[in-house]
């Protein structure tokens, strides 16, 4: 019997793990913070467990199910609106607005554990605060309704270093874009996945073209540095697991230096545990190590699953993994089409349900601007902090200038795509149905392709 309850018939159980760990943390934030939004929870978690249990244990998938509703449970804190004061530790880092998390706040001349994220947004909106620093803030509580969800609207603030080898990774890059004049481009904010210091139009315009993803540091740009890193090492004659531990160890500095963004974060724990499995000679399902990696963030910060930019990236992920046996044997031009066109077909669904836009610019302009723009800006900042850590600055300063000139080219081409091709928005209501469908014919899809999850 007990062989029965612990069976499975899949390669990659923990991707079902990671579902039941959400589902669980999804339920118990739903009850304590909005009106009604658990019964369609209820309704999901019984259908996928029921999907899930001709792959995995129910026994097990019910364990993560309750461990995930323990951990929401024991880190979600409810607090009334209102002017505090709050300590904690900086888990993204940035200019004008930064996160914070497991820290204390007091309120009432009483101070109590606020594990969870808190959104800063700092009183001088040009000052810069990086991850790994202890921030003291004075300012007005309020709630928001997705990831983070507290936000102090700061009067008075300070910044002390807990750790200097953590926040100088984000130091030293701020400190070179401004040297170069180029915290203000586009080019930077691939680099960097800040688009803070970019102007509200073009970032508008970004957002609505449906290509915003691109400039917000995720698998693409985390999984090219790595590979950069990996080369470059190749000719220094290291062994195989030198060359690995190398690797994750600056791969791990650059994730800093980027806030570091969720989309980096889960792209860095994927590759921390694909490098570790491949030093034990372990192998693993790609998605197996997606699901693990999300099982690490979503317990280490249960209020995350609220976020929709980690829905967005595990979920477009997890649609490339599935479908990555379809495309690894095609050309260069087919995968790049085919990569653009899963991931933003995968998200689809959230992101009329969330923002109700559609936009009929994103697939093509995905596919186009990943090799023409995307990968020569970011081959450009990695030569200009070569350049400039080696001294040939007038090298560095050379490609700053192509990548200004890049920048404002780009600026100038979305500002056209944007008038000619703008976003469809949907009512509430159109928006919720149109998402309903494009994950039903997702998973159809799914279906008749062979996957059967």
């Amino acid at each position: 019997m007990l062989g029965g309850l612990l069976k499975r018939k899949t390669s990659f159980p923990f991707l079902y793990y990671l579902l039941a760990t959400m589902l669980g943390e999804l339920l118990v934030f739903a009850l304590a913070w909005t009106a009604g939004a658990w019964i369609p929870l209820i309704l999901i978690s019984t259908a996928v467990i029921l999907l899930s249990s001709r792959w995995v244990s129910p026994f097990i998938w019910l364990m993560f199910f309750v461990v995930g509703c323990l951990g929401q449970s024991l880190t979600l804190k409810t607090l009334d609106p209102g002017k505090v004061e709050y300590v904690g530790y900086i888990s993204r880092g940035g200019t004008g607005n930064v996160e914070a998390s497991m820290g204390r706040v007091l309120v009432e001349g009483k101070w109590m554990n606020l594990p969870v994220a808190v959104n800063i947004r700092l009183s001088d909106r040009k000052a810069a605060a990086f991850a790994g620093q202890i921030i003291w803030t004075a300012g007005t509580l309020t709630r928001q309704e997705s990831f983070p969800l507290f936000k102090i609207e700061s009067n008075i603030e300070a910044c002390v270093e807990r750790l200097e080898v953590f926040s100088y990774p984000g130091k030293y890059v701020t400190e070179l874009l401004s040297r170069y004049k180029l915290n203000d481009t586009i080019a930077a904010a691939v680099f960097t996945g800040d688009r803070s210091h970019i102007d509200f139009e073009t970032r508008e315009r970004i957002s609505n073209l449906g290509v915003a993803h691109l400039f917000a540091v995720s698998g693409l740009h985390i999984g090219l540095m790595y590979l950069l890193v990996h080369s470059a090492l190749s000719f220094l004659m290291l062994g195989r697991k030198t060359k690995l531990i190398l690797s994750i160890v600056l791969l791990f500095f650059y994730t800093l230096s980027t806030g570091p963004a969720i989309s980096a974060t889960r792209t860095f724990l994927m590759l921390l545990c694909y490098s570790l499995l491949k030093i034990i000679d372990y192998r693993q399902h790609p998605l197996n190590i997606l699901g693990f990696s999300g099982i690490i963030i979503v317990m280490a910060q249960p209020s995350i699953v609220a976020s929709i930019s980690f829905q967005l990236s595990f979920f477009a992920t997890a649609a490339l993994l599935i479908f990555l046996p379809a495309i690894e044997n095609k050309n260069l031009l087919s995968q790049t089409l085919l990569v653009g066109a899963i991931a933003q077909t995968a998200i689809i669904p959230l992101s009329l349900s969330t923002f109700g836009t559609l936009s009929l610019a994103g697939i093509p302009l995905t596919v186009v601007m990943v090799p023409v723009f995307v990968v020569p800006s970011y081959l450009g900042m990695i030569f200009i902090l070569v350049a400039d850590l080696v001294g040939l600055q007038i090298v560095g300063s050379f490609i700053a200038g192509s990548l200004r000139a890049m920048s404002s080219l780009l600026g100038e081409v979305t500002s056209v795509i944007g008038g000619v091709i703008p976003a469809i928005r949907f009512e509430p209501l159109t928006a919720y149905l149109l998402s309903l469908l494009s994950l039903f014919l997702f998973f159809t899809l799914l279906w008749h392709s062979g996957h059967k999850p």
